[in-house]
Parts: structure tokens; C-alpha cells; sequence
């Protein structure tokens, strides 16, 4: 019954001499309690550390590294699980190249926890461990061609076409 109709109720109970009860007042439901400023503080700073770690965790791969290499006036390439980039790098004929070249990968997930650059071709090897970067130095051969590099420390090695890069030397 609502509080109107109760009302008119009532007052016809006094009218007709019934004895009438004494009205209960309804309580509002039970408010929720309100968390304490420490708690949404502890929360906050919990938070933030959260998303400040993940940032910097992401901040290697996703934050622009590639264009910005250790060494100056050398050319920044990656290798991960997804190949060497970029793909390909030119060169001119007897060039020396100065690459500072960059791991992405957790040695969780590598063999031997490295990935390596290797070319009969070019005549080098090159050994990099996880999440780490070095400058290493290729000299293009005197004649023009593409001529192919490959990791074979994981990754099915050289039968994998994903794990190649290409030195493309042009005249």
C-alpha cells in the first residue's frame, strides 16, 4: 500500500473507532559502506604500478628502439621470432655496414638463449643473446646481388624462410 492510501486508511480506522497501530517508519535500505582513503589509495598506486610495468616492459619492442640506434650512423636491426627487420638492407659493392642489431626475444624462448646472423656468403657469424644489443659489422661483397643471411640457433634454423634476412648489394 502506498503512503497515500495509507494515510487515507488510517484516518477512516479513526473515524469507524478502530484502534490504529502506530505507524513504522520504513528505514532507506542499508547504504553501502564507503571504502576508506587508504584503500583507494593502496588501490590506485597498485594500479599504476601495474600499468607502469607493463609500459616499460613493452617499451623495447614497441617504443620506437628500431630508429634510434646505440651507435651513431649505423643501421638498427631487429631479430625476434618473426625474422630479421628490416628486410632487406642494401648496400653498395665493398661497403662496410655497421648494423647495431637488437634481440627482442626472452632466452625462454630461444636455443641456447641466442639468435644468431650467419652467411657463407658473407663469411660471418654473429651470436646475440636475449633481450640484449650489439654493433656488429658486415663488409657487402664487391658484386651486386641479394645475397642471403639466416639464424640457425632456433627457430628450425635455416630451413625456416621466416628466419632469413637478405643483404641486397647494389650498384
Amino acid at each position: 500500500m502506498t503512503s497515500r492510501a495509507a494515510r487515507r486508511a488510517s484516518g477512516r480506522d479513526l473515524l469507524a473507532g478502530k484502534a490504529v497501530a502506530p505507524k513504522r517508519e520504513h528505514r532507506k535500505a542499508a547504504e553501502k559502506p564507503r571504502p576508506s582513503k587508504l584503500r583507494v589509495l593502496a588501490f590506485l598506486v597498485v594500479a599504476v604500478a601495474i600499468l607502469g610495468g607493463g609500459i616499460y616492459l613493452a617499451g623495447s619492442v614497441f617504443m620506437g628502439q628500431r630508429d634510434r640506434p646505440s651507435t651513431p650512423g649505423a643501421l638498427a636491426m631487429r631479430i625476434s621470432m618473426d625474422g630479421f627487420d628490416p628486410n632487406p638492407i642494401t648496400a653498395k659493392p665493398g661497403e662496410t655496414l655497421t648494423i647495431d642489431w637488437w634481440n627482442t626475444d626472452a632466452s625462454m624462448h630461444l636455443t641456447n638463449g641466442m639468435h644468431t646472423l650467419v652467411s657463407d656468403a658473407l663469411n660471418v657469424r654473429f651470436e646475440l643473446p636475449a633481450e640484449s644489443r650489439k654493433t656488429i659489422t658486415i663488409t657487402a661483397p664487391a658484386s651486386p646481388g641479394d645475397y642471403d643471411f639466416w639464424c640457425d640457433s632456433c627457430c628450425g634454423g635455416k630451413d625456416n624462410l621466416k628466419m632469413h634476412g637478405t643483404l641486397r648489394v647494389e650498384a
